[in-house]
């Protein structure tokens, strides 16, 4: 009996043969890709929304502008992740008896909710400013009504009144870190007077004042831009310093900073407000 041998011809490789396994995504069964899709739809929403009421209450400013004493440079990053869009906000405002009201805060957590507490506070801030009330008192009336109208939420800020006439700076915060001062080629943070976290506990703001000379520069900024993962704030400190006395023009302070600081791609909101004494 005589056999027959068949060639069988090699299989030839597919597309995704030699593509590392790590690389091929399991197919979903369907009902798991419409709960992704409708996940990924409702955080797209939610961003959009939150961003939209970032847009309609704080004013982002394209270009330099002019406070009274003050020339400003304000820059606004949105986190790069679509899950982190938070609660930074600012303030800066003539008020009526000539002062400049500066103010600087962010509030925990993330979406809407965060959004929706920068917009109680800011709006909170700038209508108790109205009663001149002095800045720790203000932030004392802040704290009260985190505690007993948001405690869901905590935040931290930072406010105080430019005094265009002496250009003395008064200011107090809650468990935000301090302004960073730039005078002659140095850079320094503020000396910051004590005062505990907004919803955090009870007890006294303090007030202090600072004497600043034509030229110098104001640094008000959010944690976002100073502290990571990888780094504490005690460092992102010190990169902001170092950056930041190379130059007292308001206008090209913000590029140095951020890049320094690595903040083209923000793990959180970022904001940056430069303030130049005239």
């Amino acid at each position: 009996m005589s056999s027959e041998i068949v060639e069988v011809p090699p299989r030839r490789p597919g597309p995704d043969a030699d593509a590392p396994r790590a690389a091929i995504r399991p197919v979903l069964p369907r009902p798991a890709r419409s709960a992704e899709a409708r996940l990924a739809a409702e955080l797209a929403y939610q961003r959009h929304v939150t961003l939209e009421l970032q847009r309609a209450i704080l004013p982002l400013h394209e270009e330099p502008f002019e406070l009274p004493g003050l020339r400003s440079v304000v820059r606004y990053l949105p986190a790069s992740r679509a899950s982190r869009v938070g609660g930074d906000w600012y303030i800066t405002a003539e008020m009526p008896g000539g002062n400049v009201l500066l103010a600087i805060g962010d509030v925990a957590g993330h979406g809407l909710a965060a959004a929706a507490g920068m917009a109680r506070l800011r709006g909170a801030l700038a209508g108790l400013a109205f009663t001149g009330a002095p800045p720790g008192r203000l932030v004392g009336w802040l704290n009260d009504l985190v505690r007993h109208v948001a405690p869901e939420h905590t935040a931290s800020v930072m406010t105080g009144y430019f005094d265009p006439a002496t250009r003395i700076l008064t200011w107090a915060q809650a468990g935000h870190p301090p302004p960073v001062l730039v005078r002659h080629g140095w850079a320094r943070p503020l000396p910051q007077p004590s005062g505990v976290l907004l919803g955090a506990g009870c007890g006294q703001y303090s007030e202090a004042t600072e004497q600043l000379e034509p030229g110098d520069l104001l640094l008000l900024y959010s944690d976002g831009l100073v502290e990571r993962r990888d780094r504490s704030i005690e460092d992102g400190l010190a990169t902001l310093c170092e950056a930041a006395r190379r130059t007292s023009d308001p206008e090209r302070v913000i590029p140095a900073v951020l890049g320094a600081l690595g903040t083209t791609d923000p793990e959180d909101d970022t904001c940056l407000v430069a303030l130049q004494v005239l």
